[in-house]
């Protein structure tokens, strides 16, 4: 028992530094897109010709790098933190299927923005330059549509997220309605983009700040509620607050002396006073 509770203590400051990161790691996410979209980078139809998106990109190439970078690389590994976050919260309390799917889903999504940041480090550092609009729009619409099929993905993510804020105490109730309108608006945005449509396309100003707040919030809740899952117990409970921990390997109320020697001295008490007993 005292092994165990040293091993416990021990695990705390590691899972309380894992959901801090997770608070992090979400408002990272946000601070990420926001400062890619501040930079001032062109951003041209999802159904631009190649030599559109030369002209516009031409000249620009710091600011657009800078969008990248931001927008695919630090974004999508905020997200990979946030979801693998989500997947052992979920773990501990009996929903380890929808917290692996909410980590698979957004782990594809964020190796689909590495591969575009690759892309689009390759379109803005050397097809732009060298004015090759051919191959510089045939490699900004499988950007583009790259981004679609990623929409899809991050839908799908929401919504084991919001199955997860459903079924366990680990993310607010609010978070599953969240995730669903998240699903719709994003798959709306995703078909825009993938048909290079842009109607359908400016869909993204709703579905994108939709998202932002989703995995923002998720990361901070994570951050509030396994805080209080790890805290010190409540009192007359005997446990934290949170999702339930696993039973213990022995029985408290299997107490080796009461039950060997309270039962052996039963019977010689019992005999004793009977035969103390005055006769009356």
């Amino acid at each position: 028992m005292t092994a165990q509770i040293t091993s416990a203590q021990a695990d705390r400051p590691s899972r309380r530094m894992a959901v801090s990161l997770s608070a992090l790691a979400g408002t990272g996410y946000a601070a990420a897109w926001i400062i890619s979209l501040s930079v001032g980078a062109p951003n041209p139809s999802v159904a631009a010709s190649g030599s559109q998106v030369v002209a516009a990109f031409a000249g620009r190439s710091g600011p657009v790098l800078a969008m990248f970078a931001l927008a695919e690389g630090v974004a999508a590994i905020a997200l990979v933190a946030v979801m693998t976050a989500a997947a052992r919260a979920a773990r501990r309390c009996g929903q380890a299927r929808a917290g692996l799917a909410a980590a698979a889903f957004g782990i594809a999504a964020a190796a689909v923005s590495w591969a575009e940041l690759a892309l689009g480090t390759w379109l803005i550092s050397g097809l732009v330059p060298d004015r090759r609009t051919a191959t510089a729009g045939a490699i900004y619409h499988a950007i583009t549509r790259m981004d679609g099929a990623k929409m899809f993905l991050l839908a799908a993510m929401a919504l084991a997220i919001s199955q997860l804020a459903r079924r366990s105490p680990i993310l607010p109730r609010w978070l599953a309605p969240l995730g669903a309108l998240l699903a719709a608006a994003v798959v709306t945005s995703g078909l825009g983009y993938l048909l290079l449509t842009p109607g359908l396309a400016s869909a993204v100003y709703v579905s994108g700040v939709l998202l932002l707040i989703f995995v923002s919030a998720t990361g901070i809740a994570l951050r509030s509620r396994d805080a209080g899952a790890i805290s010190p117990a409540r009192p007359g409970t005997g446990r934290a607050a949170g999702c339930p921990s696993p039973a213990p390997p022995f029985k408290p109320a299997s107490d080796p002396w009461t039950a060997a020697v309270v039962p052996d001295a039963l019977p010689s008490l019992v005999t004793r006073d009977a035969g103390d007993e005055p006769a009356r």
